[in-house]
């Protein structure tokens, strides 16, 4: 069985390139997992394609994330899950887990950590990431989701019972921003 801990923070604040570095648990960004879903079903061609196209309905989405949480579950070791807290929808958002997957996790989550930086610095590293198809955020825009990211890691923490690690990776911490997610991970296991 796997000991899990779950990473949010906002498009842009660096939650892949914080995890690419780590090695006290194997990092599985659950993004990329839905994009090889959506690649075999539909033909998907990116994974930025997966949160742009309405291919499925939203319990669809919900029954492709749960198989992939209940492999990764199932799994030994410590697993860094890459996912979102919140994403957004149009002109709304949506919560990132589902009460489903809270079940298949319940118990096997030993932290959560969320990673942010400044609005200004997830911009413009929006606007500078070449691979990836972002949203055009303003500011303002940034600032709601960030909040309405720790709205969501607070109620997923009191669901899981479970406590919320802040990491900053403002610009030039990334080297600092690794080593406190190691830190956390190591305490934890």
């Amino acid at each position: 069985m796997s000991s899990l801990f779950l990473v949010f923070g906002t498009q842009g604040a660096g939650k892949t390139t914080v995890l690419k570095g780590i090695k006290a648990a194997k990092a599985v960004s659950i993004g990329t997992e839905m994009y090889l879903a959506y690649s075999r079903r539909f033909g998907v061609r990116n994974r930025d394609e997966v949160r742009m196209k309405s291919l499925l309905t939203f319990g669809e989405m919900i029954g492709i994330r749960n198989a992939i949480l209940k492999k990764l579950a199932g799994s030994p070791g410590t697993i860094a899950l890459d996912t979102h807290a919140s994403v957004k929808a149009g002109d709304g958002y949506m919560a990132g887990l589902s009460l489903k997957d809270f079940e298949v996790i319940r118990g096997k989550v030993k932290a959560i950590i969320y990673i942010d930086a400044d609005s200004s610095q997830i911009l413009e590293r929006r606007k500078t990431d070449k691979g990836r198809k972002r949203e055009h955020d303003t500011i303002e825009e940034i600032d709601l989701h960030r909040s309405l990211n720790l709205m969501y890691t607070t109620l997923y923490s009191l669901y899981l019972q479970t406590p919320v690690y802040v990491v900053h990776n403002g610009n030039d911490r990334l080297t600092i921003a690794r080593k406190r997610v190691e830190e956390i991970i190591r305490s934890m296991k």
